[in-house]
């Protein structure tokens, strides 16, 4: 099968884009040992000598390489509009097939999505490398975990292991873990270490999963269920353990997960816990009674639309989570 000139990849969730990279590489093997020959650069470490050296350079007994630029969005407007654009163009023939069969750039694009569509740099959109990737169906787009799609992943990774999970123990894996396949991924292998000899996990590894991956998280959470903390240690126990957007948006995520929780404290179906945590999840969910807990939903919803907007910066959106959390916990 021809391959293309170069493509997109747009995904924000690193294992996801690795499993396309992968698929995508199988997909237009080359047909020689070993298949294409991957090699990364990063966009926000600039592009070296290399990088253009085996993009451009063509020889005789070359093998096929694939050059695999992540996090490209990082890279510089001027980088883009004067080195990358004009050089991908050039790789492109007759209907977007390529004019060198060894070397297949792959640009991968990181950003989060907004709505379920990528946010692609409005610098990279009116280039023509990527106005040209769009006409000639150039570019692979892969949305991020979310929804039908989580359980669909569990259930990818519960094959891929040799798990065999009932449809509401998919259903509440899917509302207990965050939507990054990478974690999914972790807790699926340890729910794999449990299974018995007909691939059934041990119900205690079932009812734990989630709780291992981010063990600071859940514990700031039961630290700021309790009373009688000042607002200002609320802000500096969110800042000190939650840095940078994608641990906000994983603790967005976990915060949702336990509003679930605790509304299912309330009407039911009771979660599936371990009992002391059940125990635990029932007090606090009669403590906060249901529209306090319904009210989680619009904290976490405002936090995460004050930064995905630019409205504001990690910094702030903390300080108004923590204000909205002291608020709703007092």
């Amino acid at each position: 099968m021809s391959r293309p000139a170069f493509t997109i990849c747009i995904c924000p969730d690193s294992r996801l884009l690795r499993q396309k990279l992968d698929t995508l590489l199988a997909l237009h093997s080359p047909g020689q040992d070993g298949g294409w020959r991957r090699t990364v650069f990063w966009g926000d470490e600039g592009l070296g000598a290399s990088f253009w050296q085996d993009l451009t350079l063509r020889t005789l007994f070359a093998l096929p390489k694939a050059l695999v630029l992540r996090k490209a969005e990082s890279l510089p407007a001027e980088v883009f509009e004067k080195q990358l654009s004009p050089a991908l163009l050039a790789c492109l023939g007759q209907k977007g097939q390529a004019t060198n069969t060894l070397t297949w750039p792959i640009i991968c694009l990181e950003n989060e999505f907004d709505r379920e569509r990528p946010k692609v740099p409005a610098h990279i959109q009116r280039l023509p490398f990527y106005r040209k990737a769009e006409e000639l169906g150039l570019m692979d787009v892969s949305p991020p975990l979310s929804g039908k799609r989580i359980s669909d992943y569990i259930k990818s990774e519960a094959a891929r292991l040799g798990i065999k999970l009932e449809n509401r123990e998919i259903f509440v894996l899917g509302e207990s873990l965050p939507p990054d396949a990478s974690l999914i991924s972790m807790e699926m292998e340890k729910l794999a270490l449990s299974r018995d000899a007909g691939g059934k996990p041990a119900k205690e590894a079932l009812a734990q999963a989630g709780d291992g991956q981010s063990p600071n998280n859940f514990e700031m959470l039961r630290l700021l269920q309790r009373q009688g903390k000042s607002l200002e240690v609320w802000k500096r126990i969110l800042k000190d353990r939650v840095t940078g957007k994608n641990q906000v948006f994983a603790f967005l995520a976990l915060l949702l997960r336990e509003a679930r929780i605790l509304r299912q404290c309330l009407k039911g179906p009771e979660p599936t816990l371990r009992d002391a945590d059940l125990r635990q999840k029932k007090h606090v969910a009669q403590k906060l009674g249901e529209a306090r807990i319904a009210s989680l939903w619009d904290i976490a919803l405002r936090a995460d639309k004050g930064i995905k907007s630019g409205e504001r910066d990690v910094d702030q959106a903390m300080d108004l989570l923590a204000a909205d959390l002291f608020n709703l916990f007092k």
